[in-house]
């Protein structure tokens, strides 16, 4: 899959993850990524491609999540990119919750963009 910008890649990890298609989700992801995610993994760094494989296969369940971006913005300087956005996550049986994500994109050699490091560790009262 291909990224042409931060922002277009945020629209296919958004889709991927509330499709739980595992392999495109993963292909989004740079070889060095790290995710940190409170609200899925309490306490874990999820490195590389092969953890991220086995984390989403692990958690991901079509139709069990729905995102969406609230707010987001984007500066990019010399090939890498920080995003950051206001984000919500549902499932089923619980309550809607908005969180702070931070994001940092690598551009590849081929132009596109992958996810580097992913972070949302900020849970937001309503």
């Amino acid at each position: 899959m291909f990224a042409r910008d931060p922002a277009h890649a945020i629209e296919l990890i958004d889709k991927a993850f509330q499709e739980a298609d595992v392999d495109t989700l993963v292909s989004l992801y740079d070889d060095a990524a790290v995710l940190i995610s409170t609200e899925l993994a309490p306490g874990r760094e999820i490195r590389g491609k092969q953890e991220l494989r086995d984390f989403y296969a692990r958690v991901l369940q079509p139709g069990a999540f729905s995102v969406a971006q609230i707010k987001t913005h984007v500066v990019e300087a010399d090939g890498i990119a920080l995003f950051t956005s206001r984000w919500s996550l549902s499932r089923e049986g619980a309550p809607t919750k908005s969180f702070i994500a931070t994001v940092v994109f690598r551009q590849q050699p081929d132009g596109g963009w992958k996810d580097l490091i992913d972070s949302s560790p900020a849970v937001l009262g309503h």
